[in-house]
């Protein structure tokens, strides 16, 4: 896998880290490709300048790798699902990817609303069936596009957690009970090409302007470093040691190119306590549910698991 850092956080530094994050790698692509998918991360409806969402500028510059690679003519779509809390459609327009999509002459999917067939899959002996979206199986080219930033649930929240964004249904809540398990069971049926994660602006306590752009073609090798960049154990992240077991990828001896020390980007990373954050989470619940008692009022859906 490689690291590459844009200079500065213009548009043009961006497209060049992300080229040059590709180009380090020496991936092995596919040769002919007609039709491509960009998985991106909108989470809500918060902005790229927070560190929770894809940044446009970065699904820009794949565009435009894509094309100096295949042709003007393949067929190019930026895809998200629906969730618990969030519609597609809206965020679609809200963070920049309506326009983008116009400038660029790609396609806007929601995954939620395309043919769908259910997957079986067995993760840990337990058997999971998964709704997934036919373009994200038919495609030529997948190319996962997530954050570099923490996640309240999984600590980390990179490119394998970036496909369980992909599960063609919008409550996606409900697999919450079994979210290890089911992250590593998307990433068992759907298989991206490629992972360029967005780091340009990250997320911890705090977002920071980082300007860094990884790329590798194994999503779980991608997250160790991601994890390692963000002062996390990668052996404690259930989700990853759950992957290596399944088969998924590499937890260890991950060779990288381009940035080797991560002592510069650790020493800033704004680390998140979550030991504390889910105790005060908790604290928070237990005060709803009373006030609930009390009042007789009703508990929002979102927050119903």
């Amino acid at each position: 896998m490689s690291i590459a850092q844009s200079k500065d956080f213009t548009e043009e530094s961006i497209r060049d880290a992300t080229f040059s994050a590709i180009a380090l790698g020496g991936f092995e692509l596919p040769r002919k490709v007609r039709s491509a998918i960009l998985k991106v991360n909108l989470r809500y409806y918060w902005d790229y300048s927070t560190g929770e969402t894809t940044d446009p500028r970065v699904a820009s510059a794949l565009i435009d790798y894509l094309r100096e690679q295949y042709g003007d003519d393949i067929d190019l779509s930026i895809a998200e699902a629906d969730a618990s809390a969030m519609r597609t459609k809206h965020a679609f327009r809200m963070l920049g990817y309506t326009e983008l999509a116009r400038r660029k002459s790609a396609k806007l999917i929601n995954l939620c609303e395309c043919e769908k067939v259910t997957r079986q899959v067995t993760v840990n002996g337990e058997r999971f069936e998964l709704p997934i979206a036919q373009p994200m199986l038919e495609t030529d080219l997948l190319v996962n596009v997530p954050k570099l930033r923490t996640h309240r649930l999984t600590t980390v929240s990179c490119a394998l957690k970036n496909m369980f964004g992909a599960i063609a249904k919008p409550r996606k809540i409900e697999y919450h009970p079994h979210l290890d398990e089911v992250i590593v069971g998307i990433n068992k049926l759907i298989k991206p090409h490629l992972a360029v994660v967005d780091g340009i602006i990250a997320l911890g306590k705090d977002p920071i302007k980082m300007g860094l752009v990884l790329a590798a073609e194994d999503q779980l090798a991608i997250d160790v470093v991601a994890a390692k960049i963000m002062r996390y154990n990668p052996h404690s992240i259930r989700h990853f040691t759950l992957a290596a077991k399944e088969g998924v990828g590499a937890l260890n001896n991950i060779e990288i190119v381009g940035f080797k020390d991560f002592r510069t980007f650790c020493r800033i990373f704004p680390k998140e306590n979550y030991f504390l954050i889910n105790k005060l989470w908790d604290l928070k619940l237990a005060l709803l549910d009373a006030y609930l008692k009390i009042s007789g009022d009703t508990r929002p859906p979102i927050l119903d698991k």
